[in-house]
């Protein structure tokens, strides 16, 4: 196993665009099904989207859970321009709250969330005390939190392999980025570490794909 290579934090200009463009209808479908089998949604109202992106995610929670709410923020403002525009064709204005900020930024004040969600992000962040203590704070106190990413895998070749396999098709900027972000990916061990670093006991971590985990919990004081 190689050592993580981190990439850029923040998606702006083409790599916004090529990430909007993208067809991530599998994984995406397969985070709304999972929240879903794992009962997470169960008497949930509200939920934080951390790193809405281009809010294509977002909008196929509330198509399956249509009496949330949803409250999301992201880095970029490209993709928050993409989100704004596909909330508006899906009809689903005052449904979604997108706001621009980062990670550490005091974006929530003292707001707690049913259900605290997100995907494809911790692989782009390099201090992840900061990820992982925004979650504890947007939680409710009995709320759960739900995360899917990428794994880094055993190498450079597997990483070239993967995008070869699963991105043939799409732009040479997606491709690029989708290897940068395998690369920049943790792996089982070092999530658990995380969680046990910040004290986050109440967690199940499971590899769910050949490129994918998930972890989800409960949030207790």
């Amino acid at each position: 196993m190689f050592k993580r290579i981190p990439e850029k934090e923040i998606m702006e200009g083409e790599q916004a665009t090529a990430y909007s463009n993208a067809d991530f209808s599998e994984p995406h479908n397969l985070f709304v099904e999972l929240i879903s089998k794992l009962s997470m949604s169960r008497e949930c109202s509200t939920i934080l989207d951390i790193g809405i992106g281009d809010a294509d995610i977002a909008i196929r929670l509330l198509k399956r859970f249509p009496k949330v709410h949803i409250t999301g923020f992201d880095g970029s403002l490209t993709m928050l321009k993409y989100a704004e525009d596909k909330i508006n064709k899906n009809q689903l204005a005052g449904k979604i709250d997108c706001r621009h900020g980062f990670i550490g930024d005091d974006l929530i004040n003292d707001e707690k969330f049913d259900l605290v969600v997100s995907n494809s992000v911790l692989h782009h962040i390099k201090q992840t005390q900061s990820f992982w203590r925004l979650i504890k704070k947007a939680t409710k106190e009995g709320g759960k939190f739900f995360i899917m990413d990428l794994l880094r895998p055993n190498s450079v070749d597997a990483a070239a392999a993967l995008v070869e396999q699963y991105a043939s098709d799409e732009s040479a900027q997606l491709k690029e980025d989708f290897y940068n972000s395998l690369l920049a990916a943790y792996n089982l061990n070092e999530i658990e570490e995380q969680l046990q670093e910040n004290s986050i006991l109440d967690f199940n971590i499971q590899q769910i794909t050949d490129r994918h985990f998930i972890v989800f919990g409960s949030m207790f004081a």
